[in-house]
């Protein structure tokens, strides 16, 4: 153990502009983005979430709203701070949370003024802004005490407890797009399209279960199930356990194009294609991680195409599986490959079968 205390020492504080301008830089998609804050969401034990936007051109908003324990005064100050959790530390088994970075780092990545307005039950509203306009300007970690939309006073007031969360000048979005020119409107319609589809098969297991309700634009959302399971010709794999029984795969083989209508193929070929959602599926808590990655054992080729196979995890299980931040990278440990592969082997050869045979059992 090394003595610290022989040692000088001086700060080495961050420079708060140049920090805040590289958390913009992890490299969120506006989608992951989006469903990071609905993790935040089902952590404060929301039942009803709500994901809204507002076309204005450059003024464009997204805001997503739940009506889960909400917070006090301080517990909002200290949700807005960079790194508000140890990873390392001890964290509940049903905690979607790692980092204590995703609410800022998501927001961060998409907008330069990020909101949070909120309410415990009994309470009054709370609310602080992150500027990075104003970090800029005075270098320092200084939350402002401002609301660019003042009507979310009366939405969170609407609740009896709750938490919404507002991202305005959406610069790396809605840039150069001109609120009266329908083809920028098409553009942002298109892109908010892929965020709905995108949370449809994130948080299907909670949809399906009907422990949260996800309304987008204030329509309720479907579950997208990448796995088919309600289809006669779906074939599920026995459930294989791993590391201790911690970590379980479950393969499954679609059905061939002529097993199905027209319709339910277009819907089960998902939000990147029939070929591309091959693969594996890494959930933890019941939250999609990955989705459809042979990670990096096989290439995606079209005769495998109907082969998805879930990987189920603990949330203790992060640091070995290296889960990043924007919760969209998964890297099994080495002891567990060979086994992964093994398992995908037999997925792929019935898949093969199944397409190139049209679906006969």
């Amino acid at each position: 153990m090394i003595d610290y205390s022989q040692f000088e020492k001086t700060p080495a504080i961050p420079e708060a502009g140049s920090m805040i301008e590289t958390f913009r830089a992890i490299g969120y998609s506006i989608e992951a983005a989006v469903a990071d804050i609905i993790d935040n969401s089902i952590s404060a034990g929301a039942k009803n979430i709500f994901v809204n936007f507002e076309w204005l051109g450059n003024d464009t908003w997204i805001s997503v709203k739940d009506d889960g324990t909400g917070m006090t005064d301080l517990d909002l100050i200290q949700a807005l701070r960079p790194g508000s959790k140890n990873p390392l530390a001890d964290r509940g088994s049903k905690d979607l949370g790692r980092f204590g970075l995703g609410l800022k780092t998501a927001s961060f990545s998409q907008c330069r003024k990020l909101s949070v307005v909120s309410k415990k039950k009994n309470g009054e509203p709370v609310y602080w802004t992150w500027d990075l306009d104003f970090v800029n300007q005075t270098g320092n970690w200084d939350l402002i005490k401002y609301l660019p939309n003042e009507h979310f006073i009366q939405e969170i007031n609407s609740l009896k407890s709750g938490t919404i969360v507002v991202w305005n000048d959406i610069d790396r979005l809605v840039k150069d797009l001109q609120k009266n020119d329908d083809n920028s409107l098409d553009k942002f319609l298109g892109i908010m399209q892929h965020v709905k589809n995108h949370l449809a098969m994130v948080f299907h297991r909670f949809l399906e279960s009907g422990k949260i309700k996800i309304s987008f634009q204030d329509r309720p959302l479907k579950g997208w199930n990448p796995f088919l399971p309600n289809e006669p010709a779906t074939q599920g794999f026995p459930e294989e356990p791993f590391n201790n029984g911690m970590v379980v795969v479950k393969g499954y083989v679609l059905p061939h194009k002529s097993k199905m209508t027209n319709d339910k193929f277009r819907e089960s070929e998902g939000p990147k294609g029939w070929n591309e959602q091959q693969g594996f599926y890494i959930y933890r808590n019941d939250r999609l991680l990955l989705a459809g990655d042979w990670l990096g054992m096989y290439r995606k080729e079209e005769h495998y195409k109907l082969a998805r196979i879930e990987i189920n995890l603990p949330n203790s299980l992060d640091s070995e599986w290296q889960i990043d931040i924007k919760k969209s990278i998964a890297r099994p440990p080495l002891a567990l490959r060979d086994h992964l592969r093994a398992y995908a082997g037999k997925v792929r050869l019935q898949a093969v079968e199944v397409y190139r045979h049209k679906g006969k059992m």
